[in-house]
């Protein structure tokens, strides 16, 4: 059944759960009447409308006391449950303020006008709608204050946003920001002009990476973001028609420096920045050619002059005196030297221009050790040092240059033998490496060491450690070994302790069976 013609829908309930906090207002409300209405209003709310529910059933009906309707229609007059009300229907008939015709889901509820409580419930009734209009009205004003707030916000968002869109857009550097599902935050115009696709809307926030920049693209900044540590990932090297860049990622971080993680410890946010190096890498190239040109320009005279001296220091031309004999014997030494270094810079420019090509073999690398430790060895005892060599294989291939891969070797020894202290230890280990399938070797000594500091740009040419100043060399050989190795499919790397000695380590591929 339905309410009677001209009801008016009661509002929905503005609580849940008990009368606990009303029972107070109700209290207060009975205090300025008589003292027996009060105590009779207390008792009321604790055995007749001891929940919230009871109470909008009592407020319902006594404002409409010729209403009949059964739970289902109430519920939709409360906004409430009809499980919820039909315990609450029950308990009002047994107090004797409601009545009940019929049973089950088809029982039909209407008020008691002569009920005993009526004087009782009308104080009721009065003070739980005082409360809830205040309640009401607290909430309207909480509402009205969280939306003054959001709009405080949203306005300071914007004008932040604004702050750093500026910011980002005077930088000469492609930047993108990306949250962790790879959706744009933020992307400069420097951005958007070199790498951005054709017709993007006005704001790119809020869309795909992939979707505002070309594939290549968005994947050099998947492997710039990749690993991320607290300085940054990797440096990806990427070239975008005629000019170069350097791209590296790097998380955001607060104003104390820390980054922003979310409840996973994974980086809030993601920055991946495009450095336009085009003009360092036409340097860098001019340069190579200015060497290349003068180590080729210098090698002919050069070598006229080593041999010219070797034919005077030979007697070949004529006897010469021993002071002679000593200054030609200066000029074929520092001849040598400047034709290892030419041999060295020519090198290098040919690893760098692709054009020296590994004429790959399999060798003993064993033997290959051992040949090249019996060349150090007058030098190794005129330095005091010992050295020890140690090998799992009693015979291992590997696929190498024979050329180069002895190159590489020596280089490492001969360092390993310059920098060591008098009287201290070289020590050449030659096993498996933990990765399947490579050969790996170890040449340790106990020198000066490389500082800290110093150790990332060990395999960079012209960088040499400053705690080695004082042993002269050209900052190449490293490089060359390094750039070798890798040609050949292998790797190289050190472990160094400033003051306590260097280890150079490399692996090569084995050779298969056959």
């Amino acid at each position: 059944m339905t309410a009677l013609p001209g009801q008016v829908r009661p509002p929905g309930a503005l609580q849940r759960g008990t009368s606990t906090g009303f029972a107070v207002a109700t209290a207060r409300f009975g205090h300025k009447k008589e003292r027996t209405v009060d105590k009779q209003v207390r008792q009321f709310l604790k055995q007749v409308a001891n929940t919230v529910v009871k109470l909008e059933l009592i407020d319902y009906f006594h404002g409409h006391p010729f209403a009949m309707d059964n739970a289902s229609g109430l519920a939709g007059w409360l906004n409430r449950t009809q499980d919820d009300l039909e315990d609450a229907l029950e308990g009002l008939t047994a107090e004797g303020l409601l009545a009940r015709e019929g049973r089950g889901e088809a029982a039909v509820y209407s008020y008691i006008a002569g009920n005993p409580h009526v004087r009782v419930v009308r104080q009721v009734v009065e003070a739980y709608r005082l409360t809830r209009e205040a309640v009401s009205e607290e909430l309207r004003l909480l509402e009205a204050g969280r939306d003054r707030l959001r709009r405080e916000y949203e306005a300071l968002l914007f004008t932040e946003r604004g702050k750093t869109e500026t910011i980002l857009n005077s930088f000469d550097e492609a930047v993108v920001v990306l949250d962790r599902q790879g959706t744009v935050l933020l992307a400069n115009g420097c951005l958007l002009k070199n790498f951005g696709l054709k017709d993007l809307p006005k704001t790119v926030a809020g869309m795909a990476l992939r979707e505002v920049v070309s594939r290549e693209t968005a994947d050099v900044c998947s492997q710039a973001l990749a690993d991320l540590g607290s300085t940054g990932g990797r440096v990806v090297d990427y070239s975008a028609g005629e000019r170069y860049y350097r791209v590296q990622g790097f998380p955001v971080s607060g104003p104390d420096g820390k980054v922003i993680e979310d409840e996973n410890g994974q980086p809030f946010a993601t920055v991946a920045v495009f450095r336009d190096v085009t003009k360092d890498r036409e340097i860098e190239r001019m340069r190579e050619d200015f060497i290349s040109m003068l180590t080729h320009d210098l090698k002919n005279p050069l070598g006229i002059i080593l041999g010219t001296s070797t034919l005077l220091l030979d007697n070949k031309i004529g006897p010469v005196n021993e002071k002679q004999n000593r200054l030609l014997g200066n000029i074929v030494k520092s001849c040598s030297t400047m034709e290892r270094l030419i041999q060295d810079f020519l090198t290098l420019s040919k690893l760098e221009a692709g054009e020296l090509k590994m004429s790959l073999a399999r060798l003993d690398i064993g033997n290959m050790i051992k040949g090249i430790l019996q060349m150090f060895s007058p030098r190794i005892k005129e330095k005091q040092l010992s050295l020890t060599y140690q090998t799992d294989y009693d015979n291992v291939q590997v696929l190498a240059d024979p050329i180069q891969l002895e190159r590489v070797i020596f280089n490492l020894v001969d360092n390993a033998l310059k920098y060591n202290r008098e009287g201290g230890r070289i020590e050449v280990n030659c096993g498996e490496d933990e990765r399947p399938g490579m050969v790996r070797v170890d040449v340790r000594d106990t020198g000066c060491g490389i500082a800290e500091a110093d150790l990332p740009y060990v395999f960079e040419k012209f960088r040499r450690a400053s705690a080695n100043s004082q042993v002269k060399g050209s900052g190449l050989g490293l490089a060359i070994a390094r750039q070798l190795i890798d040609s050949m499919g292998g790797g190289i790397w050190v472990a160094s302790t400033q003051g306590e000695g260097s280890c150079f380590s490399f692996r090569l591929p084995k050779a298969s069976p056959g």
